[in-house]
């Protein structure tokens, strides 16, 4: 009657593992899908991210382009000054 009781134990043991394996691979597969979703929102914020900063660059430089088209010799004089003042300071290095 032992050995009976005691098979009947390492059955129920076995199917119990077998459940238990079943759900660890269910929640291995939840938790893969929701990595997954989590990486494809972040790329996607970085990617709309990249293009707002690509966009406002962009933006940014037809203004200076178009500042330095209405005075063009302003613009030289300042990009001189600059220049000067970089090669100084890099020159004495």
């Amino acid at each position: 009657m032992a050995d009976t009781q005691t098979q009947t134990n390492v059955d129920s043991l076995t199917g119990e593992f077998r459940q238990l394996r079943g759900e660890f691979t269910r929640i291995a597969q939840l938790l893969e899908q929701t990595a997954r979703q989590a990486g494809n929102e972040a790329a996607s914020r970085a990617r709309a991210a990249g293009e707002y900063v690509w966009s406002e660059t962009q933006s940014n430089a037809d203004q200076l382009a178009e500042k330095i088209k209405e005075q063009p010799l302003a613009s030289a004089g300042v990009a001189f000054a600059i220049g000067l003042l970089l090669g100084l300071i890099f020159g004495r290095r």
